[in-house]
């Protein structure tokens, strides 16, 4: 059986809700293993930042690899605003020390937007400003310009996986008719992935990606 090991922040549900039935199907012969990383708010503090520190983020691995995982995927959207060229070497290194692949939903998520081509995209997270701004920076860094960005405001981990879905697919409507044509959910607590659906959306003109479909799309590959 191959198996992945998935590391997310301690308050996320969504990921464990999509993978109890509601993303598959996936391979009966691929099982999913999950450390957790103390996060309870995300803002631009250090305290907030210190709850993603190297040091942390390798316990956690080291969790995982008691249980013989072959994949490592932090779960996890953190270095769309701590930095991106930090997540990569984080990986790096990760996967040095390991011998195993090890990636992140943050650079899964860039490998996507390279693949997209989209000309315009929006961005729709549940993020306070600080947060949400800090992510379009950074890939605008990546050569991937936000056209239209919607956020929530809420600093609470927890939280964000109560946004109600209708909210959600109101942000991913009002981006399609802003001139988008795609849109991207970026949060693995954030509900996107269920709104886009149940949802309709008259002036889609594109694809809706979003952070937790790709990440376990990428956990469940081959």
């Amino acid at each position: 059986m191959k198996r992945v090991g998935l590391i997310i922040p301690s308050s996320n549900v969504v990921i464990e809700d999509v993978l109890h039935g509601r993303a598959g199907p996936f391979r009966n012969d691929i099982g999913f293993h999950i450390a957790r990383l103390p996060v309870t708010t995300v803002d631009l503090g250090d305290r907030s930042k210190k709850q993603f520190a190297a040091d942390v983020v390798d316990q956690a691995i080291d969790q995982l690899l008691e249980a013989q995982v072959g994949q490592i995927i932090f779960a996890g959207t953190a270095g769309a605003w701590l930095g991106i060229e930090r997540e990569r070497n984080w990986c790096a290194e990760a996967e040095q020390r390991t011998g195993l692949s090890v990636t992140s939903t943050t650079l899964l998520t860039l490998a996507e937007l390279k693949t997209a081509k989209w000309s315009a995209f929006g961005l729709v997270t549940p993020f306070t400003a600080k947060v949400h701004n800090a992510i379009v920076q950074n890939f605008e860094s990546e050569g991937f310009s936000v056209n239209y960005g919607s956020h929530f405001g809420l600093d609470s981990s927890r939280e964000m996986a109560e946004v109600a879905l209708d909210q959600i697919a109101d942000r991913i409507e009002m981006s399609f008719q802003n001139g988008c044509d795609g849109v991207l959910c970026f949060c693995t607590n954030f509900r996107g992935f269920e709104a886009a659906q149940l949802a309709k959306f008259p002036h889609a003109t594109g694809k809706i990606l979003d952070s937790v479909q790709l990440t376990l799309k990428a956990a469940g590959r081959g």
